[in-house]
């Protein structure tokens, strides 16, 4: 009877419930990740300060295209310290081979879609494009930004990929339209500023054809490391914005300019203290 009573009031051993197998060991930074998006935020820091210089040494009519540089090396700046201080990010299923869930940072995403829009307007507006053509370059700009960070959000593995095929598919109108009309526009406004374009693109080319490769290899198939992924993306990000923004303002010729209209600018100039390499200042307009 005793056996019986103690059989019945008996308690289940409680313990501490395991880890969801789809929760261990997410692939995530470390320490030396989160030191390179430290590192990428004082690069573009340090870019959003030469460009700052840059700016306010030139003319008001002669600052669209700094002030497009500018822009997109700020937007990048606050982007990397979000990813620096530890926001911006999500864990989504991964294919890779070590872990089952991923970091990916968002943050990056939101970056690309205001500065690779700035990045190509700076482009086009040097090659003289029609402002139909950089518009619908810019929308197929933003659609290849937003279906890519879509695709690596996607808890599907199988959708994801739908959705990197969308965004290469608006790349590829992207490049046609950088190699194709404005390559023939910028010659066409004079042969200084074509022979500058084929440079400047083909560099900005190279750059961007990169970032599929890093998607490819991190959030699309996890083959390399998080920290690997922001490494990669760092370096490219510091070379496509800081170092391209200014090496297009340093490399331009006397014709390659962009005036903005007078009425959109400052009379004469007259806040404008001085000048740089072929940009006019003082009474030089």
């Amino acid at each position: 009877m005793n056996a019986f009573y103690s059989e019945l009031v008996k308690q289940p051993p409680v313990g501490i419930p395991g880890i969801p197998p789809h929760l261990n060991h997410p692939e995530q930074v470390t320490q030396f990740g989160q030191t390179v998006l430290w590192v990428g935020f004082a690069g573009m820091s340090v870019g959003v300060l030469a460009l700052f210089a840059t700016t306010f040494r030139a003319q008001y009519r002669y600052r669209l295209l700094h002030v497009a540089a500018l822009l997109v090396n700020i937007f990048a700046a606050i982007s990397y310290y979000a990813m620096a201080s530890g926001v911006g990010k999500v864990l989504v299923h991964s294919p890779g081979h070590h872990s089952t869930v991923r970091e990916v940072f968002y943050a990056r995403y939101i970056d690309w879609a205001f500065t690779t829009p700035l990045l190509l307007l700076d482009l086009t507006l040097v090659a003289g494009l029609p402002a139909g053509e950089i518009a619908i370059a810019i929308i197929a700009d933003i659609v290849m930004i937003v279906t890519g960070a879509i695709g690596a959000l996607h808890p599907s593995l199988k959708y994801r990929w739908g959705f990197f095929t969308f965004s290469m598919l608006a790349f590829v109108y992207v490049l046609w339209s950088l190699v194709g009309s404005a390559r023939s526009s910028a010659f066409l406004r004079h042969p200084k500023v074509g022979k500058m374009y084929n440079g400047i693109s083909l560099a900005l080319i190279v750059l961007w054809s990169a970032y599929p490769v890093v998607w490819v290899l991190g959030e699309g198939l996890g083959r390399v490391t998080a920290d690997t992924e922001v490494l990669l993306y760092a370096v490219l990000d510091l070379s496509a914005k800081p170092v391209w923004g200014l090496a297009l303002l340093l490399a331009m010729p006397d014709e390659g300019h962009v005036l903005l209209p007078e009425w959109m600018a400052a009379p004469g100039g007259a806040l404008s203290g001085g000048g740089y390499g072929s940009v006019p200042s003082g009474n030089d307009a």
